[in-house]
């Protein structure tokens, strides 16, 4: 029971730092509300781009304003 609970903390902080990693390197994805039908010029979310910020990017930035 304990070698499971070790290896699903090691898959979950592997999988976390991964994604962080990610981020980093492409902070931006693509807007899920414009994006199946090209880019909208009127999607709010995105700004008409089709381009919008990641999640973890945003936390990143909210987190290092914070600290600022």
């Amino acid at each position: 029971m304990i070698a499971a609970v070790a290896l699903l903390v090691a898959c979950a902080f592997t999988i976390t730092v991964c994604y962080i990693g990610f981020c980093l390197v492409f902070p931006w994805g693509t807007c899920v509300r414009c994006a199946p039908g090209g880019k909208n010029r009127t999607c709010r979310a995105c700004n008409g781009t089709g381009m919008r910020p990641r999640l973890g990017w945003q936390l990143y930035v909210y987190l290092r304003r914070l600290y600022r």
